[in-house]
């Protein structure tokens, strides 16, 4: 009995010592995850089609959203850890918004860190070095960056001349042919409303093509909050500076000029905005 017990014993070792385990398909897992955050956004669309949606459903939906967006994020951050040096995820590294915009400075510096020699003499790395480094230059808890501009009238404006100076200050870049911007604005209109009294400002930055189309979209947003653009689309200089790839787009500057959060939208606003200013 012990000699077939130790034959046994030694049979299990040897196979364990063997066997090779079955790679990760992290590039699997993050499509599994972009498929979960697609059946949200078609499940709201369906719903708001049918006139079902209820301010308390589109919580919930946004809530949803918000936490499989972050996943996926995750997701792909791993899968360009394991694979940068490789065709497949430098492919998938530049050729999508996971890869090309929606990193954070934390996951873009820990993916470049795994770059080979190969990888770093590419245009794609160095591209991407250069976006790291702007990120970092208008990161939370960094000074604001100078942003000098015209108003609708022409005028000359700075976003100097309203932040660093004691006020929470709001740069909302935006434009009127967004949707989503269009769709936050009377969000906005009620925050300053409630605010603008109380050490808080809004500084809009437009993406519109030219003057016309932007004067028409502050008419018809009603909004009364500074503005400033170049109207040069995403060519604009501030767009790059701050690493502006979708908007709306938020950067919240605190009353001593440095920046205190970047992305917040709607529900999260209106909560940072009280938390801040009692």
């Amino acid at each position: 009995m012990k000699k077939g017990f130790y034959f046994l014993n030694l049979l299990f070792l040897v196979f364990a010592c063997c066997k090779t385990e079955t790679p990760v398909d992290y590039y699997q897992i993050a499509l599994n995850s972009e498929a979960r955050l697609d059946s949200i956004n078609q499940l709201y669309d369906s719903l708001n089609t049918q006139g079902l949606i209820t301010p308390e459903l589109d919580k919930q939906l946004e809530a949803q959203w918000d936490s499989l967006y972050e996943q996926t994020i995750a997701d792909y951050a791993q899968f360009f850890t394991h694979h940068i040096n490789d065709s497949i995820g430098q492919a998938v590294f530049a050729s999508t918004s996971w890869g090309t915009r929606r990193l954070s400075i934390e996951q873009l510096d820990t993916i470049l860190a795994q770059a080979d020699s190969a990888f770093q003499a590419t245009e794609l790395y160095q591209a991407s070095v250069e976006r790291l480094n702007r990120m970092k230059l208008t990161a939370p808890g960094t000074p604001f960056q100078e942003i000098v501009s015209k108003t609708p009238a022409g005028k000359e404006i700075k976003l100097s001349d309203f932040a660093g100076k004691g006020k929470y200050v709001l740069l909302d870049f935006w434009a009127s042919w967004c949707p989503p911007c269009r769709a936050e604005m009377p969000h906005l209109l009620e925050l300053y409303a409630q605010y603008k009294d109380k050490r808080f400002e809004i500084v809009g930055y437009s993406l519109d093509r030219n003057d016309a189309d932007w004067k028409k979209g502050l008419a018809e947003l009603k909004m009364t909050w500074p503005q400033m653009s170049d109207c040069a689309f995403w060519q604009s200089l501030p767009v790059q500076l701050y690493d502006v790839h979708g908007i709306p787009a938020t950067v919240l500057i605190g009353p001593d000029g440095k920046i205190i959060e970047k992305g917040l939208r709607g529900e999260a606003l209106t909560q940072r905005l009280q938390e801040l200013i009692r």
